[in-house]
């Protein structure tokens, strides 16, 4: 393993049970725009979803105000959704792009 470095996997985990912020610098892409490359280093990050024990509760469906859009595919399109600093915007990075997790290289194996 290269000195200073971290798992993609162990990255992402440390990234779902993070209790403070966390630092990640990635590469831009966007095939929309057909921009790509610019490399962005984003500070005082969080997932964008509440953690496991932080869920509401589950109310009935007749109950549930309906639902607008469709669930993300974070999944199966390799992304997750970041809020950076104190910013309420969600932002979509795809995890095969980060190049660095709190200052550590991530590597793929």
């Amino acid at each position: 393993m290269i000195p200073n470095s971290i798992r993609l996997a162990d990255a992402l985990q440390q990234m779902e049970q993070a209790e403070t912020g966390f630092t990640l610098r990635f590469v831009l892409a966007d095939r929309k725009r057909k921009k790509a490359g610019k490399i962005v280093e984003w500070h005082h990050c969080r997932f964008s979803r509440p953690k496991q024990g932080q869920r509401k509760k589950l109310v009935p469906a007749e109950e549930a105000a309906p639902r607008a859009g469709r669930q993300p595919a974070h999944f199966a399109n390799a992304t997750r959704n970041v809020v950076q600093g104190k910013s309420t915007q969600i932002r979509k990075v795809h995890i095969w792009l980060i190049l660095a997790f709190n200052g550590k290289k991530v590597v793929l194996s």
